[in-house]
């Protein structure tokens, strides 16, 4: 498989068919037991330790610090992935988290932890984007609200989304089916 910059690649499969463990193959989180995975960027190519600094990924069980605000996450967060918003107000109004942001994360809900997880990972201006079942635990306002913000944030990213969920995946222009 290849990926050029800037292609967005949508991996679907039945539930076990390694979606996720690809997902975190191309992230670098685990090896693979065959093959290689070579990384480019700008023509150069770039060492498996470094991609981090390419990429952000987003699991649907991202774990955020639930002792932390949704403000205290985002500052603590761009501290380390600078984004496209740097401002907490602006932040905080893109996504929708303005009432509670001063609340504990540990006291969202499934749905919030998830927004504001997304929110972080889109506003990112790395040129990698990485998405394993993005619409977990988001209802048809909040999955509207991710595309919207997908739409927004991602333009001239590189872009690999693992989902069955059609709706995750519309903005893809490549298919990869594992099986």
């Amino acid at each position: 498989m290849h990926i050029q910059e800037g292609e967005r690649l949508a991996v679907r499969g039945p539930n076990g068919s390694g979606k996720s463990t690809l997902i975190q193959i191309i992230s670098g989180v685990l090896a693979s037991s065959k093959g290689t995975i070579t990384y480019k960027h700008g023509g150069s190519t770039i060492d498996i330790d470094d991609i981090f600094q390419y990429m952000s990924i987003h699991t649907a069980y991202t774990e955020l610090d639930e002792e932390l605000s949704a403000v205290e996450m985002f500052d603590h967060f761009k501290l380390f992935n600078p984004g496209q918003i740097s401002d907490n107000q602006e932040f905080m109004e893109f996504s929708e988290l303005v009432k509670e942001k001063n609340n504990l994360i540990k006291t969202y809900s499934s749905g919030m932890k998830q927004r504001l997880a997304l929110a972080l990972v889109l506003n990112s201006k790395r040129p990698l984007l990485i998405l394993d079942e993005p619409g977990s635990f988001l209802d048809k306002y909040w999955k509207t609200w991710f595309s919207n913000s997908l739409r927004s944030f991602s333009n001239g990213k590189t872009m690999i989304i693992a989902s069955n969920d059609d709706e995750d995946v519309t903005h893809c222009n490549k298919l990869f089916v594992l099986e």
